[in-house]
C-alpha cells in the first residue's frame, strides 16, 4: 500500500529507520493538494509536524514522500505513531488518494502554523 509521510519519517530524518526496518520503499516526492494546514507541534520528540485538511484553499500544498509498505507491516508500523498524530487520507496535488499522517485538530490550538514553508525540511532549514 502507499503511505504519504510529511516530516521525522521523510528520508534521512530520526523516524525513516521505522520504514526502511519494515523493507517499505520510497516511490515519489510530491505534494498534497492544496487543502492542508500545516503546524509544528509543540513538545514532540523528535520534533515533529501535523498536517490538517481544511475547506479553504491555502497557497500551495504540502511536500510529502510516497512510500510503498507491504500490508503487514503497516500494522507494526501505525502501532509506532503516538497520539496525536494518526493515519487517514490524504489527497495529492494530481489527485490521487494515499493514507497518509495527519493529526488530532485539538493538538494544533496554539501551535505554531508552517504552511507557508511548504513542507518540514524547508521548515528545519528556516530554524537553523
Amino acid at each position: 500500500m502507499k503511505l504519504a509521510v510529511v516530516g521525522a519519517h521523510l528520508s534521512g530524518l530520526p523516524l525513516n529507520g521505522q520504514l526502511v526496518e519494515r523493507n517499505a520503499t520510497l516511490v515519489r516526492t510530491t505534494r498534497t493538494k492544496n487543502c492542508y494546514r500545516f503546524y509544528a507541534l509543540p513538545g514532540t520528540v523528535p520534533p515533529k509536524p501535523g498536517l490538517v485538511r481544511v475547506t479553504d484553499a491555502t497557497p500551495k500544498g504540502i511536500e510529502v514522500e510516497v512510500w510503498e509498505i507491504g500490508y503487514a507491516e503497516f500494522g507494526s508500523f501505525v502501532e509506532l505513531i503516538p497520539p496525536p498524530l494518526g493515519i487517514g487520507t490524504l489527497e495529492l496535488e494530481d489527485g490521487e488518494k494515499v493514507k497518509g499522517f495527519i493529526v488530532e485538530p485539538y493538538a494544533v490550538v496554539g501551535a505554531e502554523e508552517i504552511t507557508q514553508h511548504g513542507g518540514w525540511r524547508n521548515y528545519l532549514k528556516s530554524k537553523s
